[in-house]
């Protein structure tokens, strides 16, 4: 299997590509079926990656608006004394 270069010499990014071929010329099918794959693993983990980074970003929201509260520390007893009265 070969690529064809283009005309600096280096070979094409996969979206450059034209045509896979064989040696003997004739198009590459399975070489079309492994980038398809690459290209469908790497855009899965990069929506995984996505959400994760969302759900960090929520989480790191919502402890953020809690700590306000949480630094306040408990109510005196005094506190708790008077409000079940």
């Amino acid at each position: 299997m070969s690529r064809e270069l283009n005309s600096n010499g280096h070979v094409p990014r996969a979206h450059d590509i034209c045509v896979l071929r064989h040696p003997d010329g004739s198009p590459d099918i399975a070489a079309y079926a492994r980038l398809a794959h690459r290209e469908r693993s790497a855009a899965i983990v990069a929506s995984a990656r996505a959400a994760i980074r969302m759900v960090r970003e929520m989480v790191s929201a919502i402890q953020a608006s809690l700590a306000p509260a949480a630094r306040s520390g408990p109510a005196s007893g005094k506190h708790h004394a008077a409000a079940r009265r």
